[in-house]
């Protein structure tokens, strides 16, 4: 069978699978999201996204936003709330699902954005992974039933990566993009770690500071600085200490759940600076590896994303949204090099338990403690985040031991 013939197949069976996917998975969740009385009766009520629709309201009455805590505390840069206004203007009922309009449309730029930085087999694979990846992730769902802004930040984190990949000297809208969403959601400055360390590319960081500052000097035009330092002097000391909450699928929970809360931001700080040696040798010409280039950079900017989870303060399940695309387009790049089948299983692993189902308590122990069954801790997006990072490592490290070379074909 030919490439030509097997993509074809892929591609038709791809569709089959996402066809039965969103019947019998995604069916539920959008006849609650179109359906307020439905919507009610299953708990989905776009919480989070009430939050940012008062934030707007406050925004437009000139009313601060951060003292409103109804439906729930505003912990985000001022900056945005014009955009958030705009969806306030809008009827309450309406405005949860032009926002999900509005999310999506830019996920489904930057994967075209993306698409348009591969060629042949790689972007048949990527077009093909990617709807399975999107339908099978039950973080999506969660997303979409809370109304969150974690898609949005991830697209416009991605099209900055979609940019620098298509052009390399387009690096300040690159960074404008960056800049947009570290200021709509403070996670994506980490990522910097990749864009500068990894690249070396300090006129980036430059680009990044500069566009940041331009953002919010026009934003001040419509917004009080004094809210800008109600949220440095309140909000972000807050922000910076890891939640013990159970829904943090982020490894620095354990941290203070055993006390340390205080100094939990310190381990996501060591937990940077280790992520930033390693990137900075494997980016690095020197660096002793057979791997491919852009295998590795696709390897290291997943490796990134995944080490924000794991570290942030706070990654709610919904976060996890964020491996979407980088997984595909990693995978769409693997998956054209000989691999051994252990790695490939590792990997799959991996992929299916970061788009699972969030299993907290997952099995009841035999031990009975005040008349109450004691349930077992098992954070599967944790789990699956830990053991990707791991393959990751071991691919851009270790990958002559992963497979042999084949006919001239790049180790994998």
């Amino acid at each position: 069978m030919s490439k030509v013939e097997w993509s074809s197949r892929l591609q038709f069976l791809v569709i089959i699978a996402s066809a039965v996917i969103c019947w019998n998975y995604w069916l539920p969740t959008l006849i609650v999201t179109f359906c307020p009385s439905a919507a009610t009766y299953y708990g989905f009520d776009s919480a989070d996204f009430n939050i940012f629709y008062v934030a707007g309201s406050s925004w437009l009455s000139h009313q601060n936003p951060y003292l409103n805590t109804y439906p729930g505390q505003f912990v985000y840069s001022p900056t945005l709330l014009p955009l958030y206004g705009m969806f306030a203007l809008l009827d309450s009922n309406l405005a949860p699902l032009v926002w999900m309009a509005f999310y999506f449309a830019i996920f489904v730029i930057a994967s075209f954005l993306v698409a348009f930085t591969l060629q042949g087999e790689k972007r048949s694979l990527f077009v093909s992974i990617l709807p399975l990846l999107f339908f099978t992730s039950f973080p999506l769902l969660i997303l979409m039933e809370l109304g969150q802004s974690d898609l949005l930040v991830a697209s416009l984190s991605v099209i900055s990566l979609a940019i620098i990949r298509i052009k390399h000297k387009q690096k300040f809208l690159s960074a404008f993009f960056l800049s947009l969403a570290v200021l709509m959601k403070s996670m994506p400055v980490f990522l910097l770690i990749y864009f500068v360390v990894y690249r070396r590319d300090v006129r980036y960081l430059i680009d990044f500071v500069v566009s940041t500052l331009v953002l919010v000097g026009l934003s001040m035009l419509v917004v009080p600085v004094a809210w800008y330092s109600y949220f440095l002097l309140n909000v972000v000391p807050v922000l910076s200490i890891v939640s013990a909450q159970p829904m943090n699928q982020s490894i620095v929970r354990y941290v203070s759940l055993e006390g340390f809360s205080q100094v939990s931001s310190l381990v996501s700080i060591a937990g940077a600076v280790l992520l930033s040696l390693f990137l900075f040798l494997a980016g690095s010409e020197r660096f002793s590896t057979t791997l491919n280039r852009p295998l590795r950079d696709d390897a290291c900017f997943l490796l990134n994303v995944l080490v924000m989870l794991i570290l942030g303060p706070r990654s709610w399940p919904a976060t996890y949204v964020w491996v979407i695309l980088p997984m595909a387009l990693f995978l769409s790049n693997l998956l054209t090099q000989h691999v051994r089948r252990w790695y490939l299983a590792l990997v799959a692993i991996a992929v299916t338990l970061l788009s699972s189902t969030l299993v907290q308590f997952f099995l009841v122990e035999s031990v009975v403690m005040s008349n109450h069954m004691q349930l077992f801790e098992l954070p599967l997006l944790v789990i699956g985040n830990l053991v990707m990072i791991a393959s990751l490592i071991t691919l851009i490290i270790g990958e002559r031991h992963i497979s042999p070379s084949l006919g001239g074909t790049t180790p994998i």
